[in-house]
């Protein structure tokens, strides 16, 4: 590729400098004015430097560019390894506490135990099992990471399959919550890791359900919007809660790691991370996710945003970035 590029690059170069010379030949001709013709050559011959210099700046600033962007993706995916492992070391041991301490219990003090007394120690094992389970999920995903760069095995998937499965690993977790879910007819597919994908968007909801409380409901708005160089289109996401909110100078902190915040992404039961961790998985695939002004009716909004890709979801086929 670079030997045919060189070739388009030197015409390109020389092209205005020879139709000028041509074009000084030309007057020079008519006029009989030699030195004249000269001039006009030294003139084209320095445009011609100056615009083979214009044109190794410009590959020079390209390659800048995607220099910085890998540099960017590779902290984003360090990021997001360093939550994961965070998550799961942080929080791991206390489920595993709950139910070992509820299942002796059973066994060694049934007969002192009451029926009502029985259901809530078996009731505490069953919420502990799907608290490990979220957490498990966490270090699935990231032994998916390995050591070096981020495999991403991407697939076409549409935003509703992605919400169906975070929204019933949801209501096992937040039964009865209300969830309203808005989607445009015809939103295109999206090209990603399904299950990191799913992930960040069940560690939204959460936040959500947690902040809201079940008597809250959950609103759940996706659309298409340009990026902000109007060179792309990004799919968004919008997960607004009724919760007390947040003030506009925690919106930027929130997304830390164990934040503590006291109406913020920390809670009795969680770990902290679940909005880091969320921002990390978009971030790595080229997306955002921050607080934004929510819409009226809720007091809380999480936006998150994905690049589209303009192809046909059933010629292509699972890549690894």
């Amino acid at each position: 590729m670079q030997a045919l590029a060189r070739p388009s690059i030197v015409l390109r170069t020389l092209l205005v400098p020879v139709l000028l010379a041509l074009v000084a030949a030309v007057l020079a001709w008519r006029q009989h004015d030699w030195p004249l013709y000269s001039m006009f050559v030294v003139i084209c011959y320095l445009l011609g430097l100056q615009m083979q210099r214009n044109e190794q700046l410009l590959r020079f600033n390209q390659e800048q560019d995607l220099a910085i962007k890998e540099a960017r993706r590779k902290h984003d995916e360090e990021q997001l390894r360093s939550a994961l492992l965070s998550s799961v070391s942080h929080d791991l041991k206390t489920p595993l506490v709950t139910m070992l301490g509820a299942a002796t219990s059973l066994r060694d003090l049934r007969a002192d135990l009451g029926p009502e007394d029985q259901a809530e120690l078996l009731n505490s094992i069953i919420s502990e099992t799907r608290r490990l389970e979220s957490y498990i999920q966490n270090l699935l995903d990231m032994t998916r990471l390995g050591h070096g760069t981020l495999p991403l095995s991407r697939s076409w998937v549409s935003i509703s399959e992605l919400y169906n499965v975070a929204s019933k690993r949801l209501l096992r977790q937040f039964p009865g919550q209300s969830l309203q879910l808005l989607l445009p007819p015809a939103l295109p597919p999206l090209h990603v890791h399904a299950a990191l994908i799913e992930q960040g968007l069940f560690n939204g909801l959460e936040n959500a359900c947690k902040a809201g409380g079940p008597a809250g409901t959950v609103l759940v708005e996706a659309g298409v919007e340009e990026s902000g160089d109007h060179k792309t289109r990004v799919l968004t996401i919008k997960v607004c809660d009724q919760g007390p909110g947040l003030p506009e100078a925690e919106w930027e902190p929130v997304f830390g790691q164990f934040y503590t915040f006291s109406q913020g992404d920390r809670y009795e039961k969680g770990t902290g991370l679940g909005l880091s961790i969320c921002r990390s998985i978009f971030r790595v695939h080229g997306g955002e996710a921050r607080i934004v002004a929510p819409p009226p009716g809720f007091s809380h909004c999480l936006l998150l945003q994905l690049p589209l890709r303009d192809s046909d979801p059933d010629s292509q086929q699972q890549d690894k970035p």
